[in-house]
């Protein structure tokens, strides 16, 4: 029997793939993009590729130009070899400028753990700039963001995760947070996470002159090397006091990121991969006393206090009444 006409005008009309395909969309993922995009901004990551672009410059001659000091140190040995004055002025400088990182840049000017005067906000930030981990505004906008998303998407530095999702190899994680994220991650926004740094004028002075703080950094040993030893012993300093310096200060701050999210033990409510490491506590004057501070960011002596070089100087300072509102958590 024939098929009626009315079936055969509702059977289903064959369609040419090529017609769908020059109907479909240039770029199928576009609103996948979009919404990627609309992720970071809300993360408070910049995006603008020419800031990214001079952000990783920043880092590279950051680290560059100490360590490019430090291996002519080294190879300088047998000819002039580091004396007793220059190890005497290795360690006052490596103390100014730990305490400059740890307690200026990290408690005072990140978390406002106390209120300092005015001439010990200026050290902390003049020390702090000494250690060449960049401008305050972008070293303060890159920790606060660190905290909002510890060990998840989006910390800028942790071995677990990156901008892009899980980090699955543990070594690779540990590059990552301790080197990498500096030259394959994006700037966190200054405006979302530093604009208190920005508005006040110590801290935006030091920001927009930081190469001038960071060189100044790197000829303060010289000079006193200088007076104290003429010229053969401020050149030891230039390289020793001032360059390894900054760059065993670089890869010890660094570890705290690295080795302080895998090694060491965690304090009771820590809800992270932060780690109380004994090691980089003694050599950072108490910052390694990571996952203390992790439970308690606001706090300005961390715990054990015999452990924290730091919080006993914010102490002493609290004593002498240069530093008050000083926050405790027990």
């Amino acid at each position: 029997m024939r098929p009626s006409s009315k079936r055969s005008a509702e059977a289903p009309v064959a369609v040419n793939p090529r017609d769908l395909e020059a109907a479909a969309p240039a770029n199928p993922f576009i609103s996948q993009e979009n919404t990627r995009e609309s992720l970071f901004r809300s993360a408070g990551i910049e995006l603008d590729e020419n800031l990214t672009r001079r952000n990783r410059r920043l880092n590279a001659i950051s680290i560059g130009a100490p360590l490019t000091g430090s291996i002519a140190a080294l190879l300088l040995v047998p000819v002039i070899a580091p004396t007793i004055g220059t190890a005497a002025i290795f360690a006052v400088f490596f103390l100014i400028n730990a305490l400059g990182a740890g307690v200026g840049l990290h408690r005072y000017f990140t978390h406002g753990s106390f209120k300092a005067h005015p001439s010990v906000a200026f050290c902390l930030a003049v020390a702090g700039s000494w250690a060449m981990q960049g401008p305050i505004a972008r070293w303060v906008a890159d920790h606060r963001r660190h905290h909002r998303f510890a060990d998840m998407k989006f910390d800028p530095h942790s071995p677990y995760w990156n901008d892009e999702g899980e980090i699955t190899s543990r070594f690779k994680g540990w590059v990552h947070a301790h080197i990498l994220w500096m030259f394959a991650g994006r700037p966190s926004s200054e405006e979302r996470y530093a604009k208190d740094i920005l508005s006040r004028p110590l801290t935006a002075w030091c920001t927009r002159y930081y190469w001038l703080l960071a060189m100044s950094g790197l000829l303060a040993p010289a000079g006193v090397g200088f007076v104290l030893g003429g010229p053969a012993e401020s050149l030891l300093c230039f390289l020793w006091a001032g360059c390894i310096r900054v760059t065993a200060l670089h890869h010890i701050t660094w570890s705290i990121n690295s080795f302080g999210h895998i090694f060491g033990t965690k304090v009771v409510g820590s809800k992270d991969q932060s780690r109380n490491n004994v090691l980089l506590a003694f050599l950072l004057l108490g910052e390694g006393l990571h996952s203390f501070h992790h439970r308690y960011p606001a706090a300005a002596i961390n715990q054990p206090v015999a452990l924290d070089m730091g919080g006993m100087m914010i102490l002493a300072l609290e004593r002498l009444g240069l530093a008050t509102k000083v926050r405790r958590f027990d």
